[in-house]
């Protein structure tokens, strides 16, 4: 049987391509992954404009960063159960997962395994990564 692996990068804005997956799950008999991805790098890259034009101090930083991605988490768990509770209204097998990882390093590993059909639910901010990453990703762009 055939794989996508939806990757959700945003929160707030991943509609389209789940409400895709899902479709696509169902007509097309996938087996279904929703994976809600957190880029440590992206935390880290925020901690750091933010020390750096001088909003916060070193540890003001490290506490913030850590909050961060405990929200980060807390947001992530919430969407995925939403996620499993719409597959289960729509009959559709899905397996869920938070990934803590640089996307551009959890996407490669994932065209390495193999998979069959990879989507990721982005903004426009993280379409430099689009030309790096080779087919099979698809990029659903998020208003």
């Amino acid at each position: 049987m055939a794989s996508l692996v939806l990757i959700l990068t945003n929160p707030y804005s991943y509609e389209t391509a789940l409400n895709r997956a899902l479709a696509s799950a169902r007509e097309g008999r996938l087996q279904l992954k929703v994976v809600f991805a957190i880029d440590p790098n992206a935390v880290d890259e925020l901690m750091r404009d933010l020390g750096e034009n001088g909003w916060l101090g070193i540890g003001s930083r490290r506490s913030l960063q850590a909050s961060m991605l405990e929200g980060y988490r807390a947001l992530a768990a919430d969407i995925l159960q939403e996620v499993e509770q719409l597959c289960v209204d729509r009959a559709i097998a899905v397996n869920t997962e938070v990934k803590e990882a640089p996307l551009s390093v959890y996407l490669q590993s994932l065209v390495q395994q193999g998979s069959d059909c990879i989507w990721v639910s982005a903004s426009k901010d993280l379409s430099p990564l689009v030309e790096k990453i080779p087919r099979p990703v698809e990029w659903i762009l998020e208003d």
